[in-house]
């Protein structure tokens, strides 16, 4: 019986990965995961009116930008007389005014999971999910979630692991093989491939626009980050030379593959000597039109797909073509946003293979260049301004690094207060001890000292040799120096 259920397991896995395999090579699609996406939609859709919620829409939810308030005291208030005129319930406005604009804080909130106006049943996306909620919303998310770890993975870790052969494979072999014509076309082929299958195991549906503006050789294809899956769609559609951050772990294995076939370029930010070196990379790279389109992040880090932080201006002062992309994903669907301070890059991959489905739509803009007249800066700004004003996201002139540097401030600070709180202890336990002692030689000079104060007294003298032998101080060196 086992034999027959692992056969028939074996069958369906091969078949699966037979089909995804041949798909991924043609370039074409039977339409299934779009038919999928659809009626996933229409059924969100019915449940979310059947129980009360609001309705899921095949639309992005609209980023709101939040404009501060202003408070103002009345107009017969001027500066000379506002000392006698001042009266404390004037402070209350700019009080809750401040708690406000910390609350809409539009920078911070960026390195977070945005909130959905409506729930497609993953327990990410709602805060809490307990029995006090209603009966029969509490028996749908326990079905979704028996369809998605039951059913849903089960189609889709096979072709991840089949994704995770095939790069190994081909790259092993075309970092052995030797110089031959047609090997480039060879090696894009099998990138193209592999990416493709990578979004066939999340179910993913990308639809592009404007496909006349694709990078070209020769070029630097720029790109809002939001996880490293952006890669990944993009790759479907081209073949690039990766510039990025060098990782460790899993991550690092994946760098180390890519690298053992195509040129790409890693760096470390705490080395001041790879800037340099990069920038010289990228200038051999971009003056060579036979070789792949560069495939940059300007941002430097992820952000949760509702904003653009600043650019960097390292890509934009090379002289090359500028090729602005636009990644737009659907969060009705899923959670694309990667939180590396939280999750490694194995959760993850895990929680969008437990998630419905991946919708992303990628616009291309036409290609740019540096005008005349115009810095590095001001083309980087150009360029993010395009991109905001085509996918819908709030331009926000802040560094990337303040992801980072809010992370460590936040762990300096904790720090800090754990330092206080100790030394505050340990000045609390150092003056509590000289009361305990006065007061156990006053209980023990007295001659009359019924039960209860020889009790009481015995507890102080154990409360005094604790806290001695806290501090390091033995009882016998304390005894000599009272006797004495």
């Amino acid at each position: 019986m086992w034999w027959s259920i692992l056969r028939i397991w074996f069958t369906l896995y091969l078949s699966v990965f037979v089909y995804n395999a041949i798909t991924s090579a043609l370039g074409v699609s039977l339409g299934i995961r779009s038919l999928y996406v659809k009626t996933l939609l229409r059924l969100l859709k019915h449940l979310n009116r059947y129980l009360g919620e609001t309705e899921a829409s095949d639309e992005a939810d609209p980023e709101e930008v939040y404009t501060p308030l202003v408070a103002s005291l009345p107009r017969n208030r001027s500066f000379r007389t506002f000392k006698r005129e001042f009266k404390l319930s004037d402070a209350l406005e700019y009080t809750a005014l401040g708690v406000e604009a910390i609350n809409n804080d539009i920078v911070t909130k960026r390195f977070t999971t945005p909130e959905l106006t409506t729930w497609n049943f993953l327990t990410r996306t709602r805060t809490v999910v307990t029995m006090e909620m209603k009966r029969r919303v509490y028996v749908v998310w326990i079905l979704s979630v028996v369809v998605r770890y039951a059913l849903v993975i089960f189609f889709r870790l096979p072709i991840s692991i089949g994704c995770f052969v095939w790069l190994i494979v081909t790259m092993c072999l075309f970092g052995l093989l030797p110089q031959f014509r047609g090997r480039r076309r060879a090696e894009r082929f099998c990138t193209v491939v592999c990416s493709r299958m990578i979004a066939t195991s999340f179910s993913a549906v990308i639809r592009h626009y404007n496909k006349q503006n694709k990078p070209k050789c020769g070029g630097i294809c720029v790109a809002n980050h939001t996880s490293p899956l952006d890669v990944a769609m993009l790759a479907t559609e081209n073949c690039f030379t990766l510039v990025g951050q060098r990782q460790g772990g899993f991550f690092g294995i994946l760098e180390m593959l890519c690298s053992m076939a195509q040129t790409h370029i890693w760096f470390e930010r705490s080395v001041a000597a790879d800037r340099s070196r990069v920038t010289n990379r990228l200038k051999e790279h971009v003056q060579n039109e036979d070789n792949n389109p560069i495939l940059i992040f300007p941002e430097g880090t992820c952000i949760n797909n509702t904003g653009v932080f600043m650019f960097k201006k390292g890509c934009f002062e090379l002289g090359a073509t500028i090729y602005p992309a636009v990644i737009k994903y659907n969060r009705i669907y899923s959670d694309p946003y990667w939180n590396s301070a939280e999750q490694n890059l194995l959760t993850y991959i895990f929680m969008l293979m437990t998630s419905w489905a991946i919708v992303c739509d990628i616009t291309y803009l036409e290609p740019q260049r540096l005008q005349e007249n115009e810095t590095a800066i001001e083309f980087a700004y150009r360029v993010k301004r395009m991109i905001c004003e085509q996918g819908g996201l709030v331009d926000l002139d802040w560094d990337g690094r303040i992801k980072r540097e809010v992370a460590n401030v936040v762990e300096r600070q904790m720090e800090e207060h754990r330092r206080t709180f100790a030394e505050n202890l340990q000045i609390t336990t150092s003056e509590s001890e000289e009361p305990s002692a006065s007061g156990h030689n006053a209980k023990r000079d007295r001659p009359n000292s019924d039960c209860l104060g020889d009790i009481s007294s015995g507890e102080e003298e154990m409360a005094d040799d604790s806290g001695l032998e806290m501090r390091g101080i033995k009882q016998e060196d304390v005894t000599e120096g009272r006797g004495e």
